[in-house]
């Protein structure tokens, strides 16, 4: 088992460094504000800390910063908002590939980066078989196939449609 001695002598670190998280719990890359100077790692044994060429063992991460000044910070959770390029009709939070379809007036998008599969954004009343049903974000080959009406902004403003 690894200790945490140099040369017979208990590790001091007295750099202020900076634990930041890259698996929730499992591990960090340790940084001394700009660079990368080591990294802590969980393991059967508690933690292990790599750092100069060195590994220290620890059995908790309170072990480590109460031993070390190494700081664990957690991410900031991100206020962005996603951008939705065409936002008038309701859509999924996210969209990938979004596009504007000129000659129908529609916003369609993806729902993953590779996908081939366009979605139209917004409520529509699409008629299959002699029954029309509301639907949100249908397929974009459904609405180039089959009889629509539509985008309503509203799941209630596309029932109302088929009530009159």
């Amino acid at each position: 088992m690894p200790n945490n001695k140099i040369n017979g002598e208990d590790m001091i670190i007295d750099i202020e460094l900076t634990a930041k998280p890259i698996t929730d719990g499992e591990f960090w890359i340790l940084t001394d504000g700009k660079n990368k100077v080591g990294n802590v790692s969980a393991n059967v044994e508690g933690f292990g800390v790599e750092l100069g060429g060195h590994r220290f063992q620890f059995s908790t991460t309170e072990e480590i910063k109460n031993k070390t000044k190494i700081k664990f910070v957690t991410p900031e959770k991100s206020n962005i908002k996603l951008d939705v390029p065409y936002p008038e009709y309701p859509c999924p939070d996210k969209t990938f590939n979004s596009v504007f379809d000129v000659a129908r007036g529609l916003h369609v998008f993806t729902k993953t980066p590779k996908s081939k599969c366009f979605h139209a954004a917004g409520y529509f009343v699409v008629e299959h078989n002699n029954i029309q049903e509301v639907v949100f974000c249908p397929k974009y080959i459904f609405v180039q196939r089959y009889p629509y009406s539509g985008p309503y902004k509203t799941k209630i403003e596309a029932q109302n449609q088929i009530n009159i």
